[in-house]
């Protein structure tokens, strides 16, 4: 059987290319994490600050603040010094951050009011990495996210915690393990989280690909036994 040169070079490119991206939901409501609950108000009345409608207030508003809510649409990074104690190494060695953490457990949806509390999600990139991670929050009241210790955004308004209030363009993920560090505010009157994280996971169809290599070295062989004319 004659395998042509032009369907060998077909044969061996789709087996060296044939990765797929599948999108994928990587965090949700279900998602266990390691969970603080031992910060409580440490950080109530810290970070100065002045909100998108020009009031003066805090990144962490003291104990019942709910007649004026602040509205922060992209915060800043905080300062956390003041709950150093219960957070630990939480953004620099979040596998072993220390200070108030639990091991791996269900995140509540709600904690205690006038409160803050810190999530770790530990994100699988695998062997080739994750593409287009987005991250869509919902809280009552404010969130702070950062990834792999990096600060990336969050933000602070009146009302519920609604889907897809808040989006996150996380990008690509590296290989191997990261860490997705959320800290969750609350100020009065109640409290509530909403989490959907997805990206693109690069995956090599191995069955596929390994036919196809397959095909191609068994038209190279062939190619080299077919004498001369």
């Amino acid at each position: 059987m004659y395998f042509p040169k032009q369907l060998f070079g077909i044969a061996l490119a789709l087996a060296l290319s044939s990765g797929v991206a599948h999108a994928a939901t990587l965090i949700d409501n279900t998602t266990q994490g390691f969970y603080n609950s031992g910060i409580g108000t440490a950080l109530n009345g810290t970070n100065p600050a002045v909100d998108d409608n020009l009031v003066n207030t805090f990144l962490f508003p003291n104990n019942n603040s709910s007649p004026n809510d602040p509205t922060f649409a992209n915060l800043t990074e905080p300062d956390l010094s003041a709950a150093s104690g219960a957070l630990g190494s939480w953004l620099t060695t979040p596998a072993t951050p220390g200070g108030s953490w639990t091991g791996l457990q269900n995140i509540p949806g709600n904690w205690a009011v006038n409160s803050e509390t810190a999530i770790i999600y530990e994100l699988d990139g695998g062997v080739s990495g994750l593409s287009n991670v987005i991250a869509s929050l919902g809280v009552d009241n404010g969130i702070f996210v950062w990834l792999n210790g990096t600060f990336v955004g969050g933000g602070m308004a009146p009302g519920g915690a609604v889907p897809n209030e808040y989006s996150l363009n996380l990008g690509n993920l590296a290989a191997g393990q990261n860490f997705l560090q959320i800290l969750r505010e609350d100020h009065g009157g109640g409290t509530g989280y909403d989490i959907l994280v997805t990206g693109d996971v690069n995956v090599i169809p191995l069955p596929a690909a390994g036919w196809l290599m397959i095909a191609a070295f068994g038209g190279f062989a062939v190619l080299r036994r077919r004498p001369a004319t």
